[in-house]
């Protein structure tokens, strides 16, 4: 049996993942991979205000407890609800992670079960539209109103030299697991690969996946992957609606220092998301300590170089099925976890080896390669009320990274908006990032210039969310707003410190400049974030401030968090100059008058 390779292709990341990885190339002998280090028809009446309610931990459950010692979504309460294991062509592991685990996700939320242990065929997201859109930036042919408005041009990453040298470079320069989360989250997808387009296929990947699976010597399909740059290519109809997308607790975790520790939170978080019919794309090293008798991977070190999906989970794995023998036939010590357990993991390298045949293998709970797991949750297609929405955003980077600053005094986020047509308000979408996060949000219409807390509050209420992550939540009333209505959505997030004082947070979406893998230090991709006066407010110590007016600030704190983050060189921009920072991440939903 042919076995696989690491790629040598890793970009580590410990507090957020950015992944790039090159398909792995079966061998006779594994070796170890070298490490990069890398309701109403006119506008309801306000509602009384909400009394604020106390957030206290949510305890997921104890392995000993209400979860079940093993589940297996390949065949859980006899269905499956796992698709076809796929093979990438590039460095887009990343996209194959979130297409997969949104897909089992989707299809369970919707009782679309195939036969227990069969290929589930009722969901093919698209990777390829995740690889090219997040990082090909906004432009002119782009702009639909209810999308993509035309203030947000020229935001997101500028690869027209690097295109010119490659065609191929969105597909190999690797993903953070977070623009995939937020690409979903702002209504682009996830995008089904049978969707038509002047007819052809422009979302397919499987049918670029031509070459021998035996002859992984020059593994690079020909042919023009590009899609068209414009509304029409980039705003399809979504195939599913995202619900929430879940940053899990992590079960590495890490220190200030970035040293290992075992979560058992973390380990539950996943434990529990599987037993809801939730897949869970995470990174991890893959295969340099692979057991390939056993297909059972188990790392004490600290390296991450790819991106797969967890699809089920076995507390009572033994841990012996982990070892390895050294030079002289002894069993390594070191190559044995803890205690028994072990994650179900989905790869996306073909259906080549594994215990399965079909490319499966184990990774221990302790292993310390873990980063940055993520859920998705899909509202069942049948409960969705309305089919044509619009999205009122300017967070348009698609950001792959999210740092905060952090208040003992009350602050809030604010973002102001016109209606581009007589429509409906319903929902709000917004980013967390501290577990236990509490929202408390209002609305307001017609606020005054630089006063987003003013003119007539329409709604608030509250919110809390053990994750963090992507939020879509339902508004008590619908509003009516007429073509050019200024509104505005007013956020307060705040969590309890470890203190036990509430602190409150500013979520700052950001990107960093990066180096194609393997390319000289001054082939930078250059990455531009887009934020306008008038768009984005925060109020701190008793008063507003426009966020143009914050963005020198906003950009040191995220330099600073990345600087901090265990990555390849390639990924961490030497000044801040190689950072933007994006406008608050609130979102309005709202449905066009003739649909509602």
């Amino acid at each position: 049996m042919k076995r696989p390779l690491s790629a040598i292709l890793a970009a580590l990341m410990l507090a957020a993942v950015f992944t790039a990885c090159e398909s792995e190339k079966p061998a006779e002998t594994p070796t170890e991979p070298a490490s990069l280090s890398t309701e109403t028809d006119t506008a309801a009446e306000p509602s009384a205000a909400s009394k604020p309610e106390e957030i206290t931990p949510k305890d997921l459950p104890a392995p000993s407890d209400e979860l079940p010692s093993s589940v297996d979504l390949r065949n859980f309460n006899g269905k499956s609800y796992v698709t076809p294991v796929k093979r990438q062509a590039f460095g887009d592991c990343w996209s194959f992670g979130i297409a997969a685990a949104a897909e089992s996700s989707w299809l369970y939320v919707n009782d679309l079960g195939a036969a227990a242990g069969e290929d589930n065929t009722n969901a093919n997201f698209s990777e390829r539209y995740l690889s090219w859109f997040v990082y090909n930036s906004i432009t002119e042919d782009d702009l639909k109103a209810g999308s993509v408005r035309a203030s947000q041009v020229g935001e997101g990453y500028d690869i027209k030299e690097a295109v010119e040298k490659n065609p191929k470079t969105p597909f190999i320069l690797g993903g953070a697991l977070l623009s995939g989360s937020n690409v979903y989250a702002s209504g682009f997808g996830p995008v089904d690969e049978s969707t038509e387009k002047n007819g052809i296929y422009p979302y397919a990947y499987s049918d670029k996946n031509v070459v021998d699976p035996e002859d992984y010597e020059d593994y690079s399909p020909s042919g023009d992957w590009s899609i068209p740059i414009n509304a029409e290519y980039r705003t399809p109809a979504p195939a599913a609606v995202l619900r929430n997308g879940n940053i899990l607790p992590c079960p590495a975790a890490r220190d200030a220092q970035g040293n290992y520790s075992y979560s058992e939170e973390g380990v539950n978080a996943i434990r529990s998301e599987l037993a809801k019919g939730h897949a869970v794309a995470v990174t991890a090293l893959v295969y340099g300590r692979m057991n390939y008798d056993n297909w059972a991977a188990y790392t004490p070190a600290d390296e991450a170089n790819h991106v797969i999906t967890i699809v089920g989970y076995d507390d009572n794995y033994p841990k012996e099925n982990f070892a390895k023998a050294d030079s002289d036939g002894n069993i390594d010590e070191d190559t044995i976890p803890p205690t028994d357990g072990a994650f179900i993991i989905k790869d996306s390298n073909g259906e080549n080896g594994g215990f399965d045949a079909k490319g499966s293998f184990y990774i221990s709970y302790h292993d310390h390669t873990f980063v940055d797991p993520i859920s998705f949750e899909f509202d069942k297609a049948d409960t969705v009320k309305y089919n044509e929405v619009n999205y009122d955003q300017y967070d348009l980077l698609l950001a792959g990274f999210c740092s905060k600053n952090e208040y003992d005094a009350e602050t809030k986020m604010a973002n102001v908006f016109d209606a581009e047509e007589d429509e409906y308000l319903t929902q709000l979408v917004y980013r967390t990032k501290a577990l236990n996060t509490f929202v408390h949000y209002e609305i307001y219409k017609a606020p005054q210039d630089g006063s987003p807390d003013s003119g007539t509050l329409l709604e608030e209420g509250d919110s809390a969310h053990y994750f963090g992550g992507s939020h879509r939540i339902d508004l008590k009333n619908e509003y009516l707003l007429n073509k050019g209505d200024k509104y505005s959505v007013v956020l307060t997030m705040k969590y309890t410190g470890e203190d036990g004082t509430d602190k409150y947070t500013e979520v700052i979406p950001y990107a960093a400049s990066i180096i194609p893998y393997g390319a000289p230090k001054d082939n930078v991709i250059a990455v531009k974030g887009v934020i306008n006066k008038g768009e984005s407010f925060l109020y701190k110590d008793g008063k507003w401030t426009d966020e143009t007016e914050l963005v020198s600030g906003l950009v040191k704190t995220a330099f600073e968090e990345h600087s901090s983050k265990l990555l390849a060189d390639t990924m961490k921009p030497e000044t801040e100059d190689g950072i933007a920072v994006d406008n608050y991440p609130i979102k309005a939903i709202l449905v066009p008058a003739d649909k509602h």
